[in-house]
């Protein structure tokens, strides 16, 4: 029953691993927690059985930017869902909840902090809710490298509903201390626990500790011009984020800066061009990310230690999020431990001066300090780097685990230098003809009818991603109708660029000779057509 719905909704033909398990239990009606890696598809897990209801389904989320992204992926596939977040105004607000009252939706996404409001408690207690999904469960603790107190209230709220729904809670990094706070603070009845393996096989896992400041910024450089596709540079403070755009441009790379004190509207901008590929790198603080659902991410550069694994593992996470190989690589300077300490500190002094006790902050410090300590356990490990993260999260399939991964660099024996040889070890290389099972998940629902569009929002890839996509299945013979997509003429404007084009190795030089607003797709339409009539 569960694959006939997986195809009806989601033109899908098969789970992927943990997914069923999860999802069976919770339409078995039993409250769930499913600890499951970042793109190991939590979605789906709270969406399908939303469907299979006649009740409501509600999501909590602290992702405003995710929600928005869920919805008009839902939208895409003809499936009513909406969201009320404090980016909507009044109106907007009322408008929602009238059709949350109607039952014109079936999904519903709110932050936590939605319950601090009167006006949605009202509604909020004469819904007949069937299930009750929290994503990033892992908020709700103290233990967790991302705490919410507003999660905390979660429980008591749903007390207040006429018929208790089905409580599932999702996260991608939970520690065996995190995994039972989130079952405690939920109020979890007899859980049935789904931990599919943290293991990731198609990251590649790098780090290098000890840079100073030039050093680093030259090895981002290197890496990401060695590495194909675009991807995340974080720093630790915005001053740095600046710096280090600033020295990728200066170097000819396609760079951005984004982080909290920028103006909003210039954050969306930036956020959405690097979507559509429009930037190789943004160089962030953690304020981007969270949120952001973008599948076809090929590598994320940490230019400075987070404070937790937790954090790292979450954040390099968002790399390769397709299936695809992606590379997560960390990049230490000696300052970076020094500010932690100091963050540890202040944060010393904030507690003292919020009231709380002795012990409340000797507690708090405690678990900071386990967790920085794990973070640099794991840059000065001189064994299996994958291991330490499975080993970190008490995943039983360490026990598994090949030796060597040949997934990191210690397994790999990899040298860190700035020669010819070591750039192509580390270059994320690519059978232009190949047309993986990633590719195929786009075919498949461009050959139901959806357009480039909605299949970029179904599948959190930028719509230039999905167009390559279908432009590589085309070259390997598939029936992509590129006709659709460029004209007679246009396609005769392009072969007179190319004979006038210098070299025809890259697309530049033919983009050149054309109108300043003749689309790149259309180019590549022309190139395709050559490739395939040479295969």
């Amino acid at each position: 029953m569960l694959q006939h719905h997986l195809q009806e909704h989601f033109h899908f033909d098969t789970f992927l691993p943990g997914q069923e398990e999860i999802i069976q239990s919770i339409v078995d009606g039993n409250d769930t927690l499913a600890l499951l890696p970042t793109g190991g598809g939590k979605s789906l897990c709270y969406q399908l059985p939303a469907l299979m209801s006649a009740q409501l389904t509600i999501i909590v989320s602290p992702l405003i930017a995710l929600m928005k992204d869920q919805v008009d992926a839902l939208g895409a596939r003809g499936i009513p869902a909406t969201f009320i977040n404090s980016a909507l105004d009044k109106d907007d607000i009322r408008e929602r909840m009238q059709d949350v009252r109607d039952r014109s939706v079936q999904l519903l996404y709110i932050a936590p902090e939605r319950f601090n409001s009167e006006s949605f408690q009202r509604l909020f207690v004469t819904l007949d809710v069937g299930l009750f999904a929290v994503d990033e469960a892992h908020c709700i603790s103290q233990w967790g490298h991302d705490f919410r107190p507003e999660y905390r209230t979660l429980a008591r709220h749903i007390t207040l509903l006429k018929k208790r729904p089905v409580i599932a809670a999702f996260t991608a990094t939970a520690t065996p201390e995190v995994k039972d706070d989130i079952i405690n603070g939920l109020e979890l009845q007899q859980p049935h626990v789904h931990a599919r393996g943290f293991d990731r096989p198609n990251l590649q896992f790098f780090a290098r500790e000890k840079l100073n400041q030039d050093e680093r910024l030259n090895e981002i450089a290197r890496l990401v011009t060695s590495i194909e596709g675009s991807g995340i540079v974080y720093s630790l403070t915005r001053k740095d984020t600046e710096k280090t755009a600033d020295f990728l441009k200066q170097h000819g790379i396609a760079a951005v800066a984004y982080h909290a004190g920028l103006e909003s509207t210039a954050r969306t901008r930036v956020q959405s061009a690097f979507m559509e590929n429009e930037f190789k790198v943004i160089c962030a603080t953690v304020a981007f990310g969270m949120g952001v659902d973008k599948a076809d991410i090929r590598f994320v550069i940490h230019a400075g230690m987070p404070g937790t694994l937790e954090g790292y593992y979450q954040e390099a996470g968002r790399a390769g999020r397709d299936g695809e190989k992606a590379f997560c690589i960390l990049l230490h300077s000696g300052k970076d431990t020094s500010l932690h300490h100091f963050f540890i500190n202040k944060s010393r002094f904030d507690m003292v001066k919020s009231g709380k006790t002795d012990a409340e902050v000797q507690q708090a410090l405690t678990v900071k300090y386990k967790q920085l300590r794990s973070i640099e356990s794991y840059l000065q490990s001189t064994g299996c780097r994958r291991k330490v993260i499975l080993e970190y999260f008490g995943d039983p399939a360490v026990g598994d685990l090949k030796s060597p991964c040949t997934g990191c660099d210690i397994c790999l024996h990899y040298q860190w230098n700035t020669s010819s040889k070591e750039k192509a070890q580390t270059q994320s290389t690519y059978d232009k003809k190949e047309v993986t099972d990633t590719i195929m998940e786009t075919v498949k629902l461009y050959q139901s009818g959806s357009s480039v569009e909605d299949i970029a929002k179904m599948r959190s890839l930028g719509a230039r991603t999905v167009f390559d996509h279908l432009l590589k299945w085309y070259i390997a013979g598939g029936d992509f109708k590129v006709e659709d997509f460029i004209t007679h003429e246009e396609e005769k404007q392009v072969f007179e660029a190319m004979g006038k084009a210098e070299s025809l190795e890259k697309l530049t030089p033919i983009k050149e000779q054309l109108p300043e607003n003749f689309e790149w797709e259309k180019i590549k339409i022309v190139v395709a057509k050559i490739q395939r009539i040479q295969i």
